[in-house]
């Protein structure tokens, strides 16, 4: 969902699955119509209802630095993103626990507060981008959890 300027709220809606916003992203701005594509119809009448719930910021602190990274806007979007995507690396690798890629991203984000840029060219995207993955990469965690830089 995507609350616009004038508050109203576009949803796309289906079943749980990513090949629709997968497809949707790669053929943007167009809509490809794929018959090989076999999913079911999203029937709200079968589906009967939707329920809302405000999201637990305690229990998934992420939202609220995605939030913050959208608010800021410029690059610091693509630092999370960038700095979230070393973060899972990392723990993919066994460099750091699961619980750690919230605190990798996180000190990458705030590290970067002091140097965004609010409208940046193209060279500053990638730029910064490599500059998270650098960055979230010298973070290490001992057993206390207190990060160190390598």
């Amino acid at each position: 969902m995507v609350e616009t300027q004038d508050s109203s709220i576009l949803a796309q809606l289906r079943w749980p699955d990513m090949r629709l916003p997968i497809l949707y992203t790669k053929s943007r701005p167009d809509r490809i119509y794929s018959s090989e594509i076999t999913w079911p119809s999203l029937d709200l009448c079968k589906l009967g209802s939707l329920t809302f719930k405000a999201p637990d910021n305690v229990k998934y602190p992420s939202m609220e630095l995605a939030y913050a990274a959208g608010r800021a806007g410029g690059t610091m979007t693509g630092v999370l993103s960038a700095a979230n995507e070393k973060a899972v690396e990392m723990f993919i690798n066994e460099q750091i626990g699961y619980l750690d890629i919230f605190k990798v991203v996180e000190l990458t984000s705030n590290k970067h507060q002091a140097e965004l840029v609010s409208s940046p060219s193209l060279e500053e995207i990638v730029h910064y981008d490599l500059w998270a993955r650098d960055y979230a990469a010298t973070l290490q965690f001992s057993a206390g959890l207190r990060p160190a830089l390598v």
